[in-house]
């Protein structure tokens, strides 16, 4: 799936998220999740980890919606 952050285009697939993910460590859940594997992670976590981006360039919610259209299982605390 594409997808566009601060008029950058970035690709990203579930299998690549699964993989980028394998060996992080999930930090501590603040709100919103994702579950990846059998782990949640916090979505601006994930999406960085998975996308190499920094989270002070995008929302919650772009991360939100990026993994609801890639359809991995969401979640909030």
């Amino acid at each position: 799936m594409d997808f566009t952050i601060g008029g950058e285009t970035f690709s990203l697939d579930a299998k690549e998220v699964e993989r980028k993910l394998k060996n992080v460590e999930p930090e501590p859940i603040q709100k919103l999740f994702v579950v990846v594997g059998e782990r949640r992670f916090p979505v601006k976590q994930a999406l960085a980890v998975s996308a190499g981006l920094i989270r002070a360039g995008f929302t919650t919610q772009h991360a939100f919606r990026i993994f609801r259209k890639l359809g991995f299982k969401l979640g909030e605390e």
